[in-house]
């Protein structure tokens, strides 16, 4: 899910995860109801976002600029009819998952 406007996500999740739908909720009802909260400022801006972004700089992705609600924290549910299959909500910033593995149900079919 994403806070961003439905323009935004489909700018972005093509790349991280070209098999997802994103559900857009710029009023963050969703994320209330999945528990994900509002990051802190070790989870926004602590060592170990400044260290995946160094690693990115490095690996020759750019940073792009801020948008929506810096401090709130990110989330990944796999639903399928209605089920919540898995659940991956960001410890911090850079703490994406593996989204082919996520994204994978061979474990649970």
């Amino acid at each position: 899910m994403s806070h961003a406007s439905p323009a935004a996500a489909a700018q972005l999740f093509p790349e991280l995860w070209p098999e997802a739908r994103v559900v857009c909720d710029e009023a963050k009802v969703l994320y209330t109801a999945f528990g994900v909260t509002r990051g802190g400022l070790g989870q926004v801006l602590g060592p170990r976002v400044w260290l995946a972004g160094a690693r990115a700089l490095l690996a020759g992705h750019g940073v792009g600029r801020p948008s929506g609600d810096v401090w709130q924290m990110s989330g990944a549910f796999l639903v399928r009819a209605g089920r919540v299959l898995r659940v991956h909500r960001y410890a911090h910033s850079a703490d994406h998952p593996d989204f082919d593995a996520f994204g994978s149900t061979a474990d649970l079919d």
